[in-house]
């Protein structure tokens, strides 16, 4: 036969229980000042810039032995037409060798440094 628990051995239990759940609701409450401690994230971040630029340098190239004006625009990715009409040739193929041509101002690719920044 089971028997009914006696009122006093219920007491300690239910006293255990009710101060676990003041526990944990204490716990749980919501209080600004908890928030308030904690310190701010601060987080880093690095940047590379890569940028285009007009190059302002004046490049000439001297003619080769074997030198083609198609293989000196190809060399310096830059349009045949281009280079005989900054050097006035009618004919791409009179170019001799020892003859400097002037070659076009073209771009440079620049690729500043990472730069740190911290957030607040």
């Amino acid at each position: 036969m089971i028997r009914p628990a006696s009122p006093r051995s219920i007491r300690p239990i239910a006293t255990t229980a009710v101060a676990f759940i003041v526990l944990v609701a204490s716990a749980c409450s919501s209080d600004d000042e908890a928030v308030d401690a904690l310190p701010p994230i601060r987080t880093t971040t690095t940047t590379t810039t890569t940028t285009t630029l007009p190059d302002t340098n004046r490049y000439f190239y001297e003619v080769r032995s074997g030198d083609t004006l198609s293989d000196i625009a190809a060399g310096f990715s830059v349009p045949m037409s281009v280079i005989s009409e900054l050097n006035g040739l009618e004919n791409p193929s009179d170019i001799r060798v020892g003859q400097l041509l002037e070659i076009p101002q073209g771009f440079v690719v620049v690729t500043l440094p990472p730069q740190s920044t911290i957030a607040p």
